[in-house]
């Protein structure tokens, strides 16, 4: 009988111990937590997007056309098409083989083709030399936009879409 009483006594003292663990949220069951020079290295540091792949151009036939951003593609912007990165984003795309760089801005969905990365715009594409072989190895850097900062159309169009509203 001792021995009963012995085990249900430390069974007891074992759920009581566990059950003052878990209120207090620092099981040793659970995952450990975070040491806090992890979170202070990723706070406030937006992640940057950085692909290597194929790109082309696209230009004359989509002259005028709505893109996905719901603006109007016109080949002597700097432009270009992303399957992923949201649209707005300012994208650095280079050129590996010659090493030229340009800046554009990601406001439609694609490429088509399969393989490739990214679609830039008649113009981005003679700025990286990308012209004279239609397809080359590219070099994609973006950094995401804050969350409040996502826009689909130029600052000059939203005041605009703005007034109309307002009226």
């Amino acid at each position: 009988m001792a021995t009963g009483y012995t085990l249900r006594s430390y069974i007891w003292r074992v759920g009581l111990i566990l059950s003052l663990l878990l209120a207090e949220g620092s099981s040793g069951l659970a995952a450990p937590k975070p040491r806090a020079s992890l979170k202070l290295a990723s706070h406030g540091v937006r992640p940057r997007v950085k692909q290597v792949g194929k790109a082309s151009w696209y230009g004359p036939r989509h002259q005028g056309q709505k893109m996905a951003s719901g603006e109007r593609f016109y080949e002597q912007q700097l432009s270009a098409a992303h399957p992923t990165l949201p649209l707005g984003t300012m994208a650095r795309v280079t050129n590996l083989e010659t090493g030229q760089a340009v800046k554009v801005k990601i406001n439609d969905r694609g490429p088509q083709a399969k393989g490739r990365i990214i679609d830039l715009s008649r113009a981005a594409a003679q700025r990286i030399g990308l012209k004279k072989d239609g397809i080359t190895r590219v070099r994609v850097e973006a950094s995401p936009l804050s969350r409040g900062s996502q826009t689909a159309l130029p600052p000059r169009w939203q005041a605009k879409k703005a007034q109309k509203k307002s009226v």
